[in-house]
This record gives C-alpha cells, structure tokens and sequence, in this order.
C-alpha cells in the first residue's frame, strides 16, 4: 500500500523505491549528512538498503519539483523466537536538505512510513535515537524499551579514564586489520549460540550480509566453542574493538585479552560479561526504542536478545 500526501509547504511526499534513487539520496545525503558522495557511499547504501535478505528498505521522500529534498529508509528485520517471527523495520537514515529544514518534513515522512507499513501487516519498528532525536520519536508514538548494558575490557586501567573523556561518536568507516580473518570468509563456519529469546536469526544469508560487506572491516576470529565477529573504529584518540557477534555459547578470557592487545584499547559488547574479561559501563549503552504498527503488543526488553550487531550504527 502507498499514497501521496503533502507537507504543510505543499511538497509531495511519497513513497518511492530507493534502487531507481541511488543518486538522488546520494546527493541529499552529501548535502545534509557530510557524506562524501562517492562511489563508496553509493555502494554502502545499496548493501545496506537493497542487499539485506530480510528484503529492500522502504523509502519515502518529498520533492519539490523533481528534486529529492528529503528522505526516510527503514530497514527490514526479524526477530524470531521457537516457531514464532516478527516482521519488523528498523528506522535508520534519514535527510533533509538544510533549505527545507523546520518544515515538518521528517515527521510528515516518519507518519506516513508508519501509516502504510502498518496497512502492509509490519509487526513494529525499532531503534536506537540518540538524546535528540529521541523526544520527536516518543511524541509519534515510540516508547523507550530498555538500554542494553554496555560492557568493557579495558586495554589498560588508564584506558577507562580515556574513554569517559572521550565521549565522542566513532568514525563511521571500520579501521582495516589483519588481525582474524575477514568474516565473510568463513560464514560457512559461523554458528550462532543458542538463545531462549526473541532474536534476529542469524542464518548464513543473513550473516554474509550483514558481515560481508568489505568496507566496514569486520573480521572473525576463533573462540572457545565458536567465533567471534568484530571491527575496529576511531573513537576520539582511542581505538574501538567492538566485538558485534559472540558466536558461541562459551566465554573465552584469553581470545579477548589477545584480541585487545592486538587491535585496540579496549573492546566493547553487550551480552557478555566478567567471565568473559568484561566490566559494565552504567547508562552507556544505546537506548531502544518501539513503535507497535500492525501488532499492538511491546515485549519486555528482557525478552530480547539483542547482540551489538543488531544495534550499532551501521
């Protein structure tokens, strides 16, 4: 289901298939979002919007004339849970070129995103709005559901110290390392951990995905039991190992400690803990939030299980 509607300036807003506008969101996102506008950018957004195998992002843009001046994406998911599945979307990029500002264009996309995934039976949207946007997303509907706890291992007890002066958002591009081995190479051997909670199915579709796009630099290394999926970023002057996927169902000390001293100054996950060389960062982690569509109820956060990949900025 879609249809035309208007913001208060008149301009239609619409929704529109993003494969046919690689360019145009490009260029907006150029404008308003510092991209770079390059190749790389055109190749990360059709990754991350047409390649994903839960299905292509819906999008919905308004145009003036047949100018692009601003945009919503929203990324398909899944959670699953025994024989059950819920269809979601994960809001995510969003513009607005800087002369269209103030006009109420991302609240009048956002609602009639919601409209009309709702028509077409999506179950809810989720994600994780830092502390300004977050106010405008409660006041269309979204509640808070809960705030993974954010875990570190410290390269060094002086490194902590760094990180709470460092509260700066990462680099959006991974650092490249040798450390492991790039993860989609070894997808075949990727084994999730059993978890008793909803969770995105980490099929080796989805895993090749997700960790396979070469740019970001996610790299595997083996663990006790399993794998573990990692990438390494910028953050301020330190360097982020962040551990995105603990493919396994048992901790392993010492592969964490080598995979610090190798690549970074301390790592970060959630999920884990002390077993796994880890301390918990209070009120660090990113706070989730849910907007029910076609299916009304709101599970309790504790029934889902989510790990750092499903999370991250990406």
């Amino acid at each position: 289901m879609s249809g035309t509607g208007r913001s208060r300036k008149g301009l239609p807003v619409r929704s529109f298939d993003p494969a046919a506008h690689v360019d145009d969101i490009v260029a907006l996102g150029s404008r308003s979002l510092g991209w770079a506008g390059d190749e790389r950018d055109r190749a990360f957004f059709a990754w991350k919007h047409l390649e994903n195998p839960f299905g292509s992002s819906p999008a919905w843009g308004a145009w003036d004339g047949d100018r692009l001046v601003a945009f919503r994406t929203l990324m398909r998911w899944e959670l699953t849970h025994d024989d059950a599945s819920l269809r979601l979307v994960r809001a995510v990029d969003t513009a607005t070129d800087p002369e269209y500002q103030g006009k109420g264009l991302f609240r009048q996309l956002t609602t009639q995103a919601v409209d009309e995934l709702t028509a077409d039976g999506v179950d809810a949207v989720f994600n994780t709005p830092n502390d300004q946007s977050r106010p405008g997303y409660l006041k269309m509907g979204w509640v808070e559901l809960g705030r993974p706890t954010l875990l570190v291992h410290p390269g060094s007890p002086a490194v902590l110290a760094r990180m709470v002066r460092a509260r700066v958002p990462a680099a959006k591009w991974s650092e490249p390392v040798t450390y492991g081995v790039p993860a989609g190479e070894v997808v075949s051997e990727l084994r999730p951990a059993a978890v008793e909670q909803w969770a995105t199915e980490r099929t080796g579709e989805h895993l090749r995905w997700r960790y396979g796009f070469e740019p970001l630099h996610y790299r595997a290394i083996e663990v006790k039991g399993g794998h573990a999926v990692f990438r390494v970023r910028q953050r301020g002057p330190l360097r982020e190992v962040a551990i995105v996927d603990w493919l396994s169902g048992q901790p392993d000390l010492a592969a964490v400690f080598r995979l610090v001293r190798a690549c970074g100054d301390y790592a970060v996950a959630i999920g884990l803990g002390a077993r796994h060389g880890f301390v918990p960062m209070p009120r660090q982690g990113p706070i989730v939030t849910w907007r029910t569509l076609a299916n009304p109820v709101v599970p309790a956060f504790a029934d889902v299980g989510f790990a750092l990949g499903d999370l991250e900025l990406f």
